[in-house]
């Protein structure tokens, strides 16, 4: 049994850990230079192995943070937690040069408890966007010379937060209808150091964004034989930014000569309607498949970037899971698997060309014991995006997660023999 008090420390301990570590980077992408940095692309437990897909997929004995109303389904008496970390390599190529790096981080902070019979609530604290570019060596001329140049470095941190309340209701035992309320906020830190001959120049600029999102969902099962449906809404909404700037001087011998801070207001980022659709079907006994479709419309919020323009998107996925009927007594019949892909054409176009992105996902769940549902799934991404013409760089990229997925049981007396 897991101590339902210790959870609730856990989720909040790292919550107030994430919400004081704004400065990292989440990120090692430079297509993370673009708006509000790259959306993430994992979510919660069993959902990673499938690459994110689930808006259909019932949810008795684990969080899917797909579609609020999975979460009409949780079973009475039961909590469930599930906690996130992933690693991730980079492998950059544009034109004849090559690079890599690799970063890691939490992914996700989650738990979910019924309100009643037909009710159940939940709450996660994950990424919703996150920014980690690094360029170097960019040469500029000095104004009124000729031969003189200075260097300039950029680097830029940071991310968006999204504390997601999910509630759902079980109208009847195959209808459900969800709501969700997003807290977004968090800030972007850029800095750029200009080398010049005797002095150096950092400009450090510091983006805050906040907002709120509603969205809703619903789920149908057995619509058709062995056939489940199942929606989401994401309505549109617009972040609010201000901005903190600070510039220095140093000089030759790095003492400070000038320093300077503002603060000013910067245009509100504008998020789109997202629409999602999933179909689930099971193959044979043990196997299940999931597809689903999102489409967010960019176009229509005018949002506007130096660097590209900003584009309808669609996101096609498709995942397959193997989960037999468990058994206390044998560990590997209780093992599941499952592999996800997905084609996103991406939001952003680029000297008339999209940022796509390919990703291809396996993933396996452990039980940690022949008692629970509780499991250790381990989700495996290959991912690109970009390609190597048109001023663009190729990023393939390779994502392990780990998701830590637990269950208790509340409120029932022990027994003792």
């Amino acid at each position: 049994m897991i101590n339902k008090y210790m959870l609730l420390t856990t989720f909040f301990v790292v919550c107030a850990t994430q919400l004081t570590a704004q400065s990292n980077a989440l990120s090692s992408s430079p297509y993370s230079l673009y708006g509000l940095g790259l959306s993430n692309e994992t979510s919660t437990g069993k959902v990673n192995g499938l690459n994110g897909l689930g808006i259909a997929m019932p949810s008795t004995t684990f969080i899917n943070n797909s579609n609020p109303a999975s979460f009409g389904n949780i079973l009475l008496n039961s909590f469930l937690f599930d906690f996130g970390i992933k690693a991730q390599t980079n492998l950059l190529a544009e034109g004849s040069s090559n690079n890599s790096n690799i970063i890691a981080n939490f992914s996700n902070i989650s738990l979910a408890f019924p309100v009643t019979k037909q009710s159940g609530f939940g709450v996660t604290l994950i990424p919703f966007t996150s920014v980690g570019y690094n360029i170097s060596g960019i040469e500029t001329n000095i104004e009124g010379t000729n031969n003189n140049i200075f260097i300039t470095d950029i680097e830029g941190t940071g991310g968006i937060n999204d504390l997601k309340l999910n509630y759902g209701y079980a109208f009847t035992n195959k209808f459900r209808f969800g709501i969700t309320g997003s807290v977004l906020f968090g800030k972007i830190t850029e800095t750029e150091t200009d080398y010049l001959p005797n002095n150096t120049f950092i400009i450090e600029d510091i983006n805050y964004y906040s907002g709120l999102r509603l969205g809703f969902g619903f789920q149908y099962d057995h619509i058709f034989k062995n056939v489940s449906i199942g929606g989401t809404a994401h309505l549109p909404t617009s972040l609010k930014g201000s901005k903190s700037s600070t510039i220095a001087l140093y000089t030759i011998d790095s003492s400070i000569d000038l320093t300077e801070n503002s603060e000013s207001s910067i245009d509100d980022f504008n998020l789109p309607l997202e629409l999602g659709f999933g179909i689930q079907t099971n193959l044979k006994k043990y196997f299940s498949i999931n597809l689903d479709y999102k489409k967010s419309y960019w176009s229509n919020t005018n949002q506007t970037d130096q660097l590209g323009t900003y584009v309808n998107q669609n996101l096609f996925g498709i995942g397959l899971q193997y989960a037999a009927e468990k058994k206390v007594s044998k560990f590997f019949n209780n093992l599941e698997y499952r592999v996800g892909y997905n084609f996103n054409d991406g939001n952003l176009e680029v000297n008339n060309h999209r940022v796509k992105n390919n990703t291809l996902n396996l993933g396996v769940g452990l039980p940690l014991n022949g008692y629970s549902n509780s499991m250790i799934n381990i989700g495996y991404s290959y991912g690109s995006k970009g390609q190597i013409t048109n001023g663009l760089i190729k990023e393939n990229y390779h994502l392990l997660s780990i998701n830590f997925s637990l269950e208790g049981i509340w409120f029932q007396k022990r027994k003792i023999d």
